[in-house]
């Protein structure tokens, strides 16, 4: 996720080559912009979850010939109900098309459990999703939820017609936010996780004799603090000086407190947290 100090928007179309984003808004009011799954993205991920329930489907038949009891005799049983066919008025096709609406009717019941209970534990990702980064959420941005997962793939009878996703598909295209019309309903959004550039590392500088840690010291430094010392220094290149020189003494008194380092005059903070830094290192 990026920030964003554009003013506040539900949505709005990057004209850059990052595609769509969505824009969210956290806790402390920080806008993040997130960017929208795409057509493309979705119909792979969909592929790959229709090889999934396809696998599930022939496991479940599989199963059920091995372990129902008396399947060795359904044929004998289905024998005399062969006859039915020398009516003029049922062929074989008739039978033919029966089967085959038992068959979808089946394999659309199994999809539609599949994304629910996937999406359910996952915290809206199937498998296919999960393979290609992406992750349903809510339009606000918070984790979907169970009453909004059962929403969206319920529509999915509606995002098949006329003919296996072209409703889904078009209103895909259309929306700005990418959404099909389980989205539109359940007020949900299917976002991409990419994957950030990994962070350049963090200049120490040399060894600065002013300042010495003990085993101590060191030890208190848990993975909060960690995590605060590198967050600052990463940072401050992009602060204003009275911004940098704010944030640099309050990230070094908290950091002196937490550790009982001496105390420390205001000039030297950065030069205390890139000491501390480097030892850590």
């Amino acid at each position: 996720m990026e920030s964003n100090r554009h003013s506040p928007g539900n949505e709005r179309e990057d004209i850059t080559h990052l595609g769509p984003r969505q824009v969210f808004h956290s806790a402390e009011h920080v806008a993040l912009e997130v960017p929208i799954a795409g057509p493309t993205s979705r119909i792979l991920a969909y592929f790959i979850d229709t090889l999934c329930v396809t696998l599930l489907l022939l496991a479940l038949v599989v199963a059920a010939v091995l372990v129902l009891p008396g399947a060795d005799g359904m044929a004998e049983r289905i024998g005399p109900m062969m006859p039915a066919f020398d009516d003029p008025l049922v062929t074989p096709w008739t039978g033919m098309m029966w089967v085959l609406a038992v068959v979808i009717l089946v394999q659309f019941v199994l999809e539609w459990l599949y994304f629910i209970v996937l999406e359910m534990i996952t915290g809206g990702r199937s498998i296919g999703k999960a393979l290609l980064g992406l992750r349903v959420r809510m339009d606000g941005g918070l984790p979907v939820t169970a009453n909004a997962t059962v929403m969206r793939n319920l529509l999915r009878i509606v995002d098949m017609l006329p003919l296996y996703y072209v409703i889904g598909l078009t209103s895909m295209i259309v929306s700005r936010s990418g959404k099909r019309i389980g989205d539109h309903a359940a007020g949900t959004i299917v976002v991409r996780l990419d994957r950030p550039q990994p962070a350049p590392p963090i200049p120490v500088g040399e060894d600065d004799p002013d300042f010495r840690f003990r085993r101590e010291h060191l030890a208190r430094v848990d993975a909060d603090a960690r995590s605060l010392l590198r967050q600052t220094l990463r940072r401050l290149d992009a602060l204003s000086p009275q911004q940098r020189a704010e944030v640099v003494q309050r990230t070094a008194e908290a950091l002196r407190r937490r550790i009982g380092y001496r105390d420390l005059a205001p000039e030297v903070g950065e030069r205390f947290l890139r000491a501390l830094l480097r030892e850590l290192r």
